[in-house]
């Protein structure tokens, strides 16, 4: 098993991006390589359980690195994210919905796609997605975005009429927060799922 390091992750994924057209090929190459090794990951990282919903590993105009941990249980509103995106699932499960853009705003659900360990996809800068872990384990992911995520602005669908508002990081946040929380005490002794 190779050895997994954060810092050496962000500057392969920062001469990804300079490559120029290819850059979400090469940083998608990254990614899956890193991904394949689920435990080299683990050991550079706190517990799943334990880990902040969202560290930043990265962040700057042309590049923003996350690492995300899903909690159970947990159903995101649709999304954009106006720029490209990669994401690379190292431990547990994401299911993901497209959806189309329709002319009046709103979208329509249209595919979906689900992600296990070791799976790597890559979205288009006009895709819109939600995602949701339905299963009782924790989710744990890379994500690398060209560009400035949390500035760029980025639209939030309603779950119930699809209408679009402007997306607010810290709801989403708060969301991941509270599920983990309910996971957290799910999980300890005495307590029922």
């Amino acid at each position: 098993m190779a050895g997994f390091n954060k810092d050496v992750f962000v500057a392969d994924c920062l001469a990804a991006v300079r490559e120029g057209p290819r850059a979400q090929q090469a940083v998608k190459e990254i990614v899956e390589r890193a991904v394949a090794e689920p435990r080299a990951i683990e050991a550079e990282v706190r517990p799943w359980s334990e880990s902040p919903m969202m560290t930043i590993w990265h962040r700057s105009d042309e590049l923003t690195v996350l690492h995300l941990v899903w909690p159970p249980d947990v159903d995101l509103y649709a999304h954009d994210h106006n720029m490209w995106a990669t994401i690379g699932i190292y431990g547990g499960r994401e299911d993901n919905r497209f959806y189309r853009r329709l002319p009046d705003g709103r979208i329509e659900p249209h595919t979906g796609k689900t992600l296990l360990r070791s799976d790597v996809i890559g979205l288009g800068p006009d895709v819109v997605h939600s995602v949701a872990n339905p299963t009782r384990e924790w989710t744990a992911a890379l994500h690398v975005y060209g560009g400035e995520f949390f500035t760029t602005p980025r639209t939030l669908w309603s779950k119930d009429t699809f209408e679009p508002s402007r997306l607010d990081v810290d709801v989403i946040r708060g969301v991941l927060e509270a599920a983990a929380a309910q996971a957290r005490v799910a999980d300890q002794p005495g307590e029922a799922p």
